[in-house]
Parts: structure tokens; sequence; C-alpha cells
């Protein structure tokens, strides 16, 4: 579009000068013609349009790998053969076209992800490889690893397993530090031109702290002073700042009063989005006002994208969208923000138990819940631990996401 405004401009312009006798010389187009005798010179002016660029931004809350979503990857594996333990891409299927199309789209993975010790569900995580595999292949860019359970495995030894497993992947891992040193040495992600920095933290680690195998890795804890004295180093290196916020109360549709001071913390200091996460509920989206007068997009959960919990209310998350616009010397401009609904489905078999004694779930597949039917919520397993119905699934969202950053079919 940008292109072709420009051409015809320009085409009119040259136009205009070819009625009234006059030429483009030197690159540059005549602004007055004088044809007189007299006249020996022609006025020019540059023509100067400048550019935009547009990155689009896609983010997705909590990815959890729980027994029975590797034991379902386990059972497609077998399906599909080709040597692999685990399958989990089939589940991504009905998403990964929004994924993939993002230029920038980052999720909260959640748990260690360590190749050196065999997989494990709640309470203790740790994914199989494959499972990391997967969020590379739906395309997602940016993996969150600072969460409560980032310590599970062995107080950290699989923390750090977690940051070499994704060292080895195209993605920009933020989160899980080897160092202090690696703590303060922030993350920048450049797309088009355009600079974001990445800052993330996390409430806690559910009480474990770092052991005596691990003694140089650092958790980014969401400590006040040290979020102010970051966003204030991470502005002097990027045109904007993005803040991971693992916080909150779970279950809980309504933000905590210490999600809120810190939201508006984070906005005096300048950030321009938060991506929240942790509850496994949908909580709402806001702008804030810094006190500079600055616009803070923030979205205080996103819910659960993949997983096997088992309340309704579990069951719904969904991305946030949005587009970074720049002009050349201006800074860019969060607009177009968009919150997508989604549903993570799985059925129940009744005959089989997992090692926490509920019944397995399989079939596992994240829906679009605008896609979602009344038969496919009639059919979830978590129907097993409290009825529901679509209409249940959709309220979640209504009666939490201004409908302002809603699509037309939940306004």
């Amino acid at each position: 579009m940008l292109k072709k405004s420009i051409s015809l401009i320009l085409a009119l312009i040259l136009l205009a000068c070819a009625l009234a006798g006059c030429k483009k010389e030197n690159g540059k187009t005549p602004e007055v013609s004088d044809t007189s005798a007299e006249s020996e010179a022609v006025k020019t002016v540059d023509v100067d349009v400048p550019l935009t660029r547009t990155v689009s931004f896609l983010a997705a809350g909590d990815n959890i790998i729980h027994e029975c979503v590797y034991l379902d990857a386990a059972t497609a594996a077998a399906s599909v053969g080709g040597g692999e333990d685990y399958y989990f891409d089939s589940m991504y299927s009905e998403v990964e076209q929004a994924v993939s199309s993002a230029d920038l789209a980052f999720i909260n993975a959640e748990g260690p992800l360590d190749t050196d010790y065999l997989p494990s569900g709640y309470p203790s995580f740790n994914a199989p490889g494959e499972a990391g595999e997967a969020l590379v292949n739906v395309g997602f860019d940016i993996i969150n690893l600072a969460n409560n359970h980032m310590l599970d495995l062995y107080k950290g030894v699989g923390m750090q397993g977690t940051i070499n497993y994704w060292k080895g992947k195209p993605v920009t891992a933020i989160g899980a530090y080897e160092s202090r040193e690696d703590y303060n040495t922030i993350r920048v992600i450049e797309k088009d031109g355009i600079k974001i920095a990445l800052l993330s933290y996390t409430y806690g680690t559910n009480g474990i702290a770092l052991g005596a195998d691990t003694p140089d890795l650092w958790v980014p804890y969401a400590d006040r002073s040290e979020i102010e004295r970051q966003i204030g180093e991470a502005k002097g290196l990027a045109d904007l700042v993005f803040v991971s916020m693992h916080w909150g109360e779970e279950n809980s549709f309504t933000p905590s009063a210490e999600q809120k001071s810190l939201a508006q913390l984070i906005s005096d200091c300048g950030a321009d989005v938060i991506i929240g996460h942790h509850t496994h509920t949908l909580q709402p989206i806001e702008w804030l006002t810094g006190r500079d007068g600055n616009r803070t997009l923030v979205t205080y959960s996103l819910g659960n994208f993949l997983h096997t919990q088992l309340s309704s209310k579990n069951l719904v998350g969904g991305v946030i969208t949005f587009d970074i616009s720049a002009k050349d010397g201006e800074k860019p401009i969060i607009e177009n923000v968009l919150f997508i609904p989604t549903v993570c489905h799985y059925t129940a078999n009744t005959a089989v138990r997992d090692s926490l004694d509920y019944y397995k779930r399989e079939n596992l597949k994240i829906y679009w819940l605008s896609d979602y039917t009344e038969q496919q919520a009639a059919s979830h397993g978590s129907q097993n631990w409290g009825a529901f119905t679509l209409s249940t699934l959709r309220s979640y969202v209504t009666d939490t996401i201004s409908a302002e950053f809603l699509p037309s079919s939940f306004k």
C-alpha cells in the first residue's frame, strides 16, 4: 500500500510538471517553474516520505506438559512413526498458522526441560525434548522460562539443563540465567529494524531455592528495585521494552492488588507491554498510563494454552496479537490489539488412571473457541469434574476481557 501510494504521488507530481513544461532534475522534483526568459534556475524540493514498518506480535500463556500431555504425545508418536518417543505437533495444528504467521511469537514454557532426565508431571515437572521441538516447529520465537516450577528438578539442575537445551534452538529464551552477569545481559530481539528488549520475572519458585550443585544460576524474582533498574537499562538498548510477569493468584479471574501495583510500577518505569501468566485462568487486558504519560499494554493473564487441568475455568486461554508500527525517526507504537480465545480439548479415559489417580486425559488439541462446538464441549473430559456448556466457556471470555480487545464473534 505504501509503495503504491508513493508511486501515485510521484506520478501526479510528474504529470503536473509535464503540463507546466518543467523537468525533474538531479533526483529532485521542481516546486516552482518559471519559464520566463529571465529565469536561469529552477527551485527544487526533496520528496521525503517516511517509511513505515510493521511487525506482528503474538503471545500465548502457560504451556504445561502434564503427565497426561506427554503420555498422549507418546501415543501419537506410535501412530505417526518416525522413531520419536513423543509427538506433540498435532496438538497445536489448529492454531499453528496464526503462530507461524506472526513475525514474533512468545510463550511461557512452564517447568524444566532437561533431556538428561525422564519426563515427569505435576508437582515436579520435566518435559521431554520433543515438547520443545514442537514449540519451535509451530513457530514460537521467544520462550519464557521464569515461572514457579523452574526449579522443580533437583533445585536448579534441571534449570541448567533447560538453559542448555534452548541454547541449541533458534529461539530467544528469557527468564533463566546462568549467572548474575548473564541476567544483566538484557536480551534484545530485532525485527525489521525494530528493537525490543525482553525482561522476565516470577513471583517465586514454590519455596524451592537453588541448590549447592548450581551456585551460579540466577532466578529473576519480581523485586521492585530490580525491575526499575532493568527497565531503565533496557530503554537505552531498544525501541520498546516488553516485560513477562509470572504472577497473581491461581484460579482467579481478577488481578490481585500486588499485580495491579507491579503493573503500575512497570508502566511508570516506561515499559511498553506486560505479558502476564500463571493464574491458569483469563484475566483482564487494559492500557495503563505511566508517570511520563506513556501507555503500557497490560495482559494480566493469558490463561492456559496446552495442559490437562481439570476445571472448566482452566480450559479457556488465548493469544494476544498486535502490530508494532514504526516510522523512521519515531518511537514505534502498539496498535490493533486483539485477544483470540482458545480452548484446550481432551477426552477422559475412565478405565485408566494416571499417577495422581485421576482419569487419564487423551486426544489433546488446542482449538479456537470461536470454532469450538457444543458437541465438543459436551464430550470434553473435564465434564467428569463439573458439568459445563459451551456458553460457560464463552462467558469466561466475555465476563473477563473488555469487548474492545475481542473479535466480533464475542461481542
